[in-house]
């Protein structure tokens, strides 16, 4: 007969309720009542006729939780048409009943597709929707935020005479003692985890503002910097996991190095920063049982500017005042005044950088000519410091003449299909668990993504730009009056973004 003791009996209760809690816990998450799937299609011409460095993917993931379905699609193209979305809506609304309104699909803002995307690319995408649903089980989700600060900054400089110009590489940069200061930008990464329930990742969403158009040294097809970071992501968390790009609010935001002419190009490299600080975020996020599954679509109508003549009117006269610095007679002016061409300017230019007390000669020229009483030398500076100034003056001119007429060319353009109808645009928020998006169809301007942000009740908001549509170019209304790359292409007027802010948040505050 075995004697059994009060503390043994307490030990085995204390045993059996953990044990029920611990099979409690696992019947929740297995009951898991949202399912998602996620799927890859390769949408790269299949015979491409120029080099291809690395794929171009169209990727998308399905949510369900038997109420509410969500498609959100990331493409590796500059942008999506409406035209495109419309297309694809419908034929995954007919052949999977997934509601038109509830497909998100962003573009990447990928400039280096080199024409060489699939004819299909629409079948494309619609197939990885399908196969994605194809791929669904129950999930857990889980959100948080990165950050990445090293590999992007504002295009925009902000020149001490209060205009600003953009860094491109189709013009020069403006001079370094023009520059007064650099506009903001969003480091922040905005991650949605998603975990089967055996724990593995499915996929990864993550959301980062910057224009992807770097490209890489052999100057093949590549889906730039997105494309190594989601390269970076699959690689380190399983060969079947999807990570799917989603381009924040990049109207003004430029990968660093852009520009420069001393190395290779270093996408491959930036991109790859951007992954691992993605990744870095990722794992510290716990996921869970979630089934919110929220998507609200409206469509606005925003303002055409209509201020295009007095732009035209304004750079032609600044155009004018330049020709007219070249053109001005008399051997003391400047522009026709300017005596050297570029062989006779470099010497001379490199002499004085190297040596601005003794350009001319050795310093004992100098002093050997001071003991004479003569100073010959020290004339023949004033006067080859004084040509050098004004070539140096006329190419500071040329420069400023190559911004304008750019400006010019694309301000005509524009005027030559003047419209004063308002322009269609969709606006659309989604909520899955803590995840909030709103997209816009546009090139926004990170100051508008930051406000719109800190103004959500939501802690993890994130704006989702390329999106839905291509409105173009979206500045903030100040920078209409700084004569800048972004806003000579605007088709919006100023007014533009306090309508859609207001819907924005509008739509935000009720998901």
């Amino acid at each position: 007969m075995y004697c059994v003791s009060k503390s043994m009996v307490r030990a085995g209760v204390l045993f059996l309720l953990v044990a029920v809690m611990e099979m409690t816990a696992v019947s929740e998450v297995r009951v898991a009542s949202l399912r998602a799937g996620a799927a890859r299609q390769n949408i790269t011409r299949e015979k491409p006729t120029v080099s291809v460095n690395d794929v171009l993917f169209a990727k998308a993931l399905v949510f369900d939780n038997g109420k509410t379905k969500v498609v959100i699609i990331a493409v590796d193209l500059v942008g999506v048409n409406s035209n495109f979305v419309a297309k694809v809506r419908q034929r995954v609304q007919a052949e999977l009943q997934i509601k038109g309104q509830n497909i998100l699909i962003n573009a990447s803002h990928n400039h280096h597709t080199q024409g060489q995307v699939a004819k299909d690319v629409i079948e494309k995408t619609v197939s990885a929707v399908k196969m994605a649903v194809e791929n669904m089980v129950p999930v857990t989700i889980g959100v948080g935020t990165g950050r990445e600060d090293r590999i992007t900054m504002n295009r925009r400089l902000k020149l001490k005479n209060g205009k600003s110009w953009t860094i491109r590489r189709a013009i020069p940069c403006p001079r370094d003692d023009e520059i007064a200061s650099v506009g903001p930008f969003d480091p922040e990464i905005g991650i949605l985890r998603v975990d089967r329930l055996n724990g593995e990742t499915m996929a990864v969403v993550y959301n980062f503002a910057g224009h992807a158009y770097g490209g890489v040294p052999n100057k093949g097809v590549t889906a730039d910097f997105p494309g190594f970071a989601s390269g970076i992501i699959e690689e380190n968390l399983g060969s079947d996991v999807i990570a799917l790009f989603l381009q924040g609010a990049a109207g003004d935001i430029t990968t660093i190095l852009y520009k420069d002419v001393n190395a290779p190009r270093p996408t491959e490299a930036l991109g790859k920063m951007l992954g691992l600080s993605t990744l870095k975020a990722t794992k510290n996020i716990q996921t869970k049982n979630e089934d919110t599954l929220k998507v609200i679509t409206e469509n606005i109508k925003l303002p055409r500017r209509t201020d295009i003549p007095e732009r035209i009117n304004s750079l032609r006269a600044q155009r004018e005042k330049i020709l007219l610095f070249f053109t001005q007679i008399g051997c003391g002016t400047h522009g026709a005044g300017s005596s050297l061409n570029f062989k006779a300017f470099l010497p001379l230019y490199l002499k004085q950088m190297m040596n601005p007390e003794f350009p001319s000669y050795y310093s004992y020229r100098y002093k050997q000519e001071e003991m004479t009483g003569r100073d010959d030398l020290k004339r023949l500076d004033v006067d080859n410091k004084r040509d050098v100034q004004k070539y140096l003056q006329n190419i500071y001119a040329m420069e400023r003449l190559i911004k304008i007429q750019v400006n010019l060319r694309v301000l005509e353009q524009h005027q030559a299909k003047a419209s004063r109808e308002p322009i269609a645009c969709e606006i659309q928020g989604v909520k899955i668990g803590d995840f909030v998006l709103i997209t816009y169809p546009g090139e926004m301007f990170a100051q508008i993504g930051l406000d719109i942000k800190k103004k959500s009740p939501y802690e993890y908001t994130f704006v989702a730009a390329y999106s839905n549509g291509s409105v173009g170019y979206s500045p903030t209304a100040d920078a209409y009056e700084e004569e800048a790359y972004e806003e000579i292409l605007a088709r919006l007027a100023p007014e533009w973004r306090e309508i859609y802010e207001k819907k924005a948040l509008e739509i935000i505050n009720r998901l």
